[in-house]
């Protein structure tokens, strides 16, 4: 399989410190404990290894294969549970390997490493008896190529265990999730409430393109290829909305005023989560051997995600037609930004002066040929937010 030629712009992300930012919902020590609980369906909190570990037995595994592995601390703590007697973990970044090489040899744990682009690489070694994805498979663009890899690479027997975003593909979220997050946000004292915002689009193809860029299709893609014990939904949906960079919860979590508005909006999040597909979800499970002879249905399978990569390849990265969500947000970004420009431009033209000496004939002329030649867009972009005003 090879990638388009110019995929690299979108399925792989150029800066890695933006895997590792602070501020989201799980940074809370209550949404951790929210997580593990209904990760492993267990009433004491549990790590998710910890889980897979009673119920694996006390056997460990043999080799371990993580997903992106990242910094490496998936690995590390398998190893030092012995829940795996080695590991290797693949990553595009380089500088996150070197961080996780050092680790482990500093930890003297038996760990290697490769850099690998998941989407266009073949996985290195074999004799793998369990392959984890924690929060990787939402960044891989070609998701029916690596978990149809994992599948032929583990034994019947062998255990693909996932933690991740399952949610809208690049957050871009539908209406009724967003009306419920933001009334519930809404119902929070003001101090505590997110100033959260809905994703542009454009801004995330730009910082982080793989983002989100399949997670619509992991679940879908995983049943193909295995045979499922555990699917316990965490949920997430209104939760990682208004916890997610909440400066006046994050300030201090355990105070009593911010811990109990925390659980209030967690309680809110598992409700909301009992009619509606959640966020984030745990699973596991095992291959199932027997889809992988069957040769046709997976050439279409091929045929259709490579079609499928090929046709964004050639629209910047999206996939789908946009939203009224999307289309909105878009139009107000654009809106913004016209309406900076124009400010930038009196100010620069000497139009914006306050010592009340008009600017001269020329800079005046210019002036006006610069709104005017921005004012077509500024006034497409008014009538498409006020007609969808309108109707809504």
């Amino acid at each position: 399989m090879v990638a388009p030629h110019d995929s690299k712009s979108f399925t792989i992300a150029e800066d890695s410190s933006v895997y590792y930012g602070g501020g989201y919902w799980n940074d809370l020590p209550q949404v951790r404990e929210y997580i593990e609980g209904r990760s492993t369906n267990k009433p004491a909190p549990t790590r998710w290894f910890h889980h897979l570990k009673q119920v694996h037995g006390d056997q460990p595994f043999t080799k371990a294969l993580i997903l992106n592995c990242g910094n490496g601390w998936v690995e590390r703590d398998l190893l030092r549970e012995g829940i795996a007697l080695e590991a290797v973990g693949i990553d595009i970044s380089e500088d996150l390997l070197d961080q996780a090489r050092k680790e482990a040899a500093d930890s003297g744990l038996n760990a290697r490493y490769y850099a690998r682009d998941i989407n266009t690489a073949d996985l290195p070694e074999d004799g793998y008896d369990l392959v984890v994805n924690f929060a990787a498979a939402h960044h891989i663009a070609y998701i029916d190529k690596v978990f149809r890899r994992v599948a032929e690479v583990l034994p019947e027997d062998g255990v693909f265990v996932s933690v991740d975003y399952v949610g809208p593909h690049r957050n871009q979220y539908g209406y009724e999730q967003w009306e419920a997050a933001s009334h519930l946000n809404a119902s929070l004292p003001e101090e505590y409430r997110s100033a959260f915002s809905y994703p542009h689009l454009p801004t995330m193809l730009a910082g982080d393109p793989t983002e989100a860029i399949h997670s619509e299709l992991i679940l879908e893609t995983t049943r193909r290829y295995f045979r499922l014990d555990e699917l316990n939904p965490v949920g997430g949906g209104l939760a990682y909305l208004v916890l997610s960079h909440n400066a006046g919860l994050h300030a201090d979590p355990e105070a009593p005023a911010q811990d109990a508005i925390i659980r209030q909006v967690l309680a809110a999040d598992a409700a909301w989560t009992e009619d509606h597909e959640p966020m984030f979800v745990f699973f596991r499970g095992s291959p199932d051997k027997k889809v992988l002879e069957r040769t046709a249905e997976l050439a279409e399978w091929s045929r259709v995600e490579e079609e499928r990569e090929r046709r964004a390849a050639g629209n910047g990265g999206e996939y789908y037609p946009l939203s009224l969500l999307q289309e909105l947000t878009q139009e107000i970004e654009t809106l913004r930004l016209h309406n900076g420009h124009m400010a930038a431009d009196l100010q620069r033209l000497g139009m914006s002066a306050t010592d009340g000496t008009p600017p001269a004939p020329s800079l005046r002329k210019a002036a006006v040929a610069s709104l005017d030649a921005r004012a077509p867009k500024v006034a497409k972009a008014l009538r498409g937010v006020r007609n969808r005003v309108r109707k809504s």
